[in-house]
């Protein structure tokens, strides 16, 4: 076999197909940069600590700081490159080859992406067209086929829904396998299965510092589960995965909190404001949010799209997944990009 054949495959990774325009609202990132005092801070404790030196490769002080900030044992606390890379790590403590994962569908299409490489074999559960709910009982139904892994993201993307209330996380406790409880969204959501992680020994909860905490551009999501699942998982996380970039703003970005959550009020009202205009447009239905986006329905999508991109604002379209036809999804940006927004699509179907 040559390098040729080598290389071919069938496999397609996850890419994210957007044009970079001004007004960016197809990544779902918060609209407010980190402020100019916690940038300075960072650039302080950086020259400070030698850049030849590898980092710390459990990310201690970070994870105590996560610590204190949830009340829980440091123990219990993964810190990864992004989400991305603690989904990856996930992928490759748990699957082999034919082992069967739950994915509710459509969701983050990542998750798939991943478990393809290991050649998983990925049991959908395909969500109610009309409101995009989850069925529990027909959930159940699939451990009959002895799955190694459940993921459920909560509040959905790219739907924006709930898929679990609080306390249906009780009706998963009896799940062989292990259950990944993606929280990415929890901050506009304030539904979080944290206080379950003791009582439900196989509960992992993933998040990011990504949306909520304006710092997509620094890569830190974090894990929550039982510290002998850490352990484990440990061993398939690659050393030195957390640069000192990243746990010096990851510690920095904690610390300002009560100054960034001011932010996500901000964009929740504007969410809903952008979403009860949207409802007032003919040729269109926008869907119920928990998150800091929207998804929309409508058969002028294409044009929606192009006249869009004409005025410098990219969306994401959805329109080929799994009961998404003509659907698009929209961030929330600050106010002056949600008007732009609004008048843009407005001129389309008015």
């Amino acid at each position: 076999m040559g390098w040729r054949e080598i290389i071919r495959s069938e496999y397609k990774g996850y890419k994210v197909d957007v044009p970079d325009l001004p007004i960016k609202l197809s990544r779902n990132e918060n609209p407010f940069d980190l402020p100019q005092e916690l940038k300075e801070e960072v650039f302080k404790d950086l020259s400070e600590i030698s850049w030849n030196r590898y980092p710390d490769g459990k990310s201690s002080k970070l994870r105590e700081r996560l610590s204190s900030f949830l009340n829980i044992p440091s123990e219990n606390i993964m810190v990864g490159l992004g989400s991305g890379d603690l989904i990856q790590i996930i992928a490759n403590g748990i699957l082999k080859p034919k082992d069967k994962v739950i994915l509710p569908v459509p969701t983050f299409s990542l998750y798939e992406k991943i478990f393809e490489q290991k050649e998983a074999e990925i049991l959908k559960i395909y969500l109610n067209k009309d409101n995009f709910s989850i069925n529990i009982n027909e959930l159940k139904n699939s451990w009959n086929f002895n799955p190694k892994l459940l993921v459920i993201t909560n509040p959905n993307n790219p739907t924006g829904n709930l898929l679990l209330k609080e306390d249906d996380v009780l009706k998963l406790k009896d799940f062989p396998g292990l259950i990944l409880i993606d929280e990415a969204y929890y901050e506009f959501s304030d539904v979080t299965f944290l206080p379950y992680i003791k009582e439900i020994p196989n509960l992992m909860i993933l998040r990011t510092f990504s949306k909520a905490f304006s710092a997509a551009g620094v890569r830190i999501g974090y894990l929550i589960a039982n510290p002998n699942v850490i352990e484990f998982l440990g061993n398939y996380k690659l050393p030195y995965n957390l640069n000192i970039f990243s746990q010096v703003v990851g510690i920095k970005v904690l610390d300002f909190w009560n100054m960034l959550k001011k932010k996500i009020d901000i964009i929740k009202e504007e969410k809903e404001k952008t979403y009860n205009r949207m409802k007032e447009l003919r040729n269109l239905e926008v869907y119920p949010s928990h998150t800091n986006f929207l998804l929309f329905r409508s058969a002028k999508k294409e044009i929606i799209l192009k006249k869009c991109e004409e005025n410098g604002i990219s969306l994401r379209d959805f329109s080929r997944e799994p009961l998404l036809e003509n659907c698009l999804r929209v961030s929330i940006g600050s106010s002056d990009e949600n008007e732009r927004f609004l008048k843009t699509i407005r001129e389309v179907l008015l």
